[in-house]
């Protein structure tokens, strides 16, 4: 980004907004008034932007910033911000990634042969614009419409090889290889993509029977093969070199007595597959707005591209837009996935025209995304000492959804807690004990929800917490990426269990958390004057922690518990491990009315209460003294 800021008086006006390339969906920018110290100030006045290469939405509010999110337009390769306000301006260009635009594939040999290769030598090379290579993108996910590719790696900056691997099927035809190289991380859907046409022809020994001891010869797509001379009983075999798309051959045939004939002949070729897709992301979270990108090929019989075939295809639960024409003679379609949670999807590709074999059926993971809230309950505010509290955390997705799978942290400064148990789907239930003897007489405890994790990283957000900034680094469903490497101006960290770290207090300027892996994943964040001021900044990757206060009590021998459900009243005896103890003489005492209805099950004792009035109930244990009491409102 080049920043300009006028200086015609004390204060400056300044655009903030991303260092590196940005993606094609959009990013945000904000405008900011500077006094002469270099601190923000408000804004006099509306401030008037201008874009070139780009449309201009709303941001969120963030006084003393205006922020604003730039959406390029199709095909624009930079932008151009321009900001006026009260007499001051500034300008600023974005430059918009991929830097890759184009991905060539090449096959050595480059025209194999079945029947005599096994397999080619795949090399794939991600280009920028100038011709030079660039290796800011992810390792290419390369579709074939037959055979296979192997052993993908990276041999030199921007180079992959692979090997290619021959189907096994002995008649000829196309192979089409797909490549797209997802920027700036694995799981981008934006990238460079490209495609080869490779005609695999077959050489095969051709058997016929003719006149006995008659010459045999065939041209085949201009070239000759034989002559050969059949035998006494008029069988023969013929080696031929097929290329593919070519059905028929021109023979030719001489008898003993030297008369010659020719006629076609029928090589009796099956269908081939004409249509090859790729599908990137192969992963998206079921939210409703994530997108995939679907890119297809296609080849008539002769492997030459076809500009107008009419490919369709068809998901089973989002929603596909397309196709338009890409670049190389392709096809794209952009793919919206579903907001709710069943099961994954599946897209398919055809090209009726071609036949049933050019068919493509490709599928795709829908995953939930994180734990986004907790809720916590102690079911005790006092707790004895040598007994223990039931605690129950509750996590849910940004949706609202249950959140099974999350990983729980749960903490106290003194006591300990049994393990979790997850005993509904993101319903986790644990039990905390205080010290049998000492400690403080009010213990907090409190809870951490994160995750599942994710594997694969796309996205490194920044957030405030406690006048510190964190980073985090997540897959494109927002689960966090843990051990995962980070760069802050240089400096590397290396992000926890739950895929965030700490920044600390940045100083005022411009800073970079980069991946350490994925060059393109960079996240610029400008910090602002003293008071913790930063822009932009994202929602926590994972929630605050929440908490709940108990008080503690000297220990006892034994608890009485009282429960009301409107004028039925439960009572029962527990030790401190809140085992229910039976036989024990109790002694119940009602303000007024009358208990009726008595019943005792598994140590615990009801009764309904009879009264016009409030009722307070207490239940005492004799040997003990130790007493509950409860208002009951028939």
């Amino acid at each position: 980004m080049l920043c300009v800021c006028a200086s015609a008086r004390a204060d400056t006006l300044e655009l903030l907004g991303p260092s590196s390339a940005v993606t094609p969906e959009g990013f945000p920018v904000a405008v900011v008034r500077k006094d002469a110290s270099g601190v923000p100030v408000p804004l006099v006045g509306t401030p008037t932007l201008t874009v070139d290469g780009a449309e201009l939405r709303e941001g969120p509010a963030q006084p003393p910033l205006r922020t604003f999110i730039v959406v390029p337009r199709p095909g624009a390769r930079d932008v151009q911000v321009r900001a006026r306000v009260d007499g001051l301006e500034a300008q600023a260009r974005f430059v918009l990634g991929p830097p890759a635009t184009d991905v060539k594939l090449g096959l050595e040999p480059a025209a194999p042969v079945k029947g005599r290769d096994k397999e080619a030598v795949l090399t794939v090379s991600l280009l920028r614009p100038d011709g030079t290579a660039d290796d800011s993108g992810a390792p290419p996910v390369v579709r074939v419409s037959t055979g296979r590719v192997e052993g993908m790696e990276r041999v030199a900056p921007g180079t992959y090889r692979a090997r290619y691997v021959l189907p096994d099927t002995r008649h000829p035809e196309v192979a089409i290889l797909v490549a797209f190289s997802a920027w700036p991380s694995p799981q981008s859907v934006h990238g460079a993509y490209g495609r080869v046409l490779v005609p695999l022809a077959a050489s095969v020994n051709l058997p016929g029977t003719t006149e006995p001891d008659a010459s045999i010869s065939i041209d085949i797509a201009g070239e000759s093969f034989g002559p050969v001379t059949a035998g006494p009983d008029g069988r023969f075999r013929l080696p031929i070199v097929v290329p593919p798309g070519h059905r028929f051959g021109q023979g030719r045939v001489v008898d003993r007595a030297g008369n010659a004939r020719r006629e076609n002949i029928d090589l009796k070729l099956p269908p081939t597959d004409g249509l090859a897709c790729v599908f990137q992301p192969q992963r998206l979270p079921a939210d409703g707005v994530s997108q995939a990108r679907l890119l297809c090929a296609t080849s008539d019989p002769l492997g030459k591209p076809v500009e107008d075939a009419k490919v369709t295809a068809q998901a089973r639960r989002g929603v596909l837009r397309g196709p338009s024409r890409a670049a190389g003679g392709m096809l794209e379609w952009l793919y919206t996935a579903p907001r709710t949670l069943g099961d994954d999807e599946r897209i398919e590709a055809a090209w009726p025209q071609r036949g049933a074999g050019s068919r493509e059926v490709l599928s795709l993971q829908l995953v939930q995304g994180p734990v986004a809230e907790l809720a916590m309950s102690v079911s005790e505010a006092l707790v004895h000492r040598g007994a223990q509290a039931r605690v129950s955390v509750r996590a849910r997705d940004a949706l609202g959804r249950a959140r099974p799978g999350a990983t729980l942290s749960l903490e106290a400064r003194e006591g300990g807690f049994t393990p979790a148990v997850e005993s509904a789907p993101g319903d986790f239930a644990s039990a905390w004990q205080p010290p049998v003897a000492g400690g403080a007489e009010q213990v907090t405890l409190s809870a951490r929800a994160w995750g599942p994790v994710g594997s694969e990283p796309a996205r490194i957000a920044v957030w405030p917490r406690g006048g510190v900034l964190y980073a985090g680094v997540s897959d494109l469903a927002g689960l966090p990426v843990p051990s995962q490497p980070l760069r802050l101006d240089g400096h590397e960290l290396t992000t926890g269990l739950d895929g965030t770290v700490a920044l600390g207090a940045l100083s005022p300027g411009t800073h970079l958390v980069a991946h350490g892996l994925w060059t393109g994943l960079v996240r610029t964040v400008h910090v602002l004057g003293g008071e913790g001021l930063a822009y932009p900044l994202d929602m926590p990757l994972v929630p605050e922690a929440v908490s709940q206060q108990v008080r503690v009590a000297p220990e006892v021998p034994v608890n009485v518990r009282l429960r009301g459900e409107g004028a039925r009243v439960t009572y029962w005896l527990e030790d401190s491990r809140g085992h229910v103890l039976e036989g024990r003489a109790v002694h119940v005492a009602l303000s007024d009315g009358t208990r009726e209805g008595e019943e005792v099950r598994e140590g615990r004792t009801s009764f309904t209460v009879r009264s016009t009035r409030p009722v307070s109930v207490s239940v005492a244990d004799v040997a003990t003294g130790v007493t509950a009491l409860i208002e009951v409102r028939p």
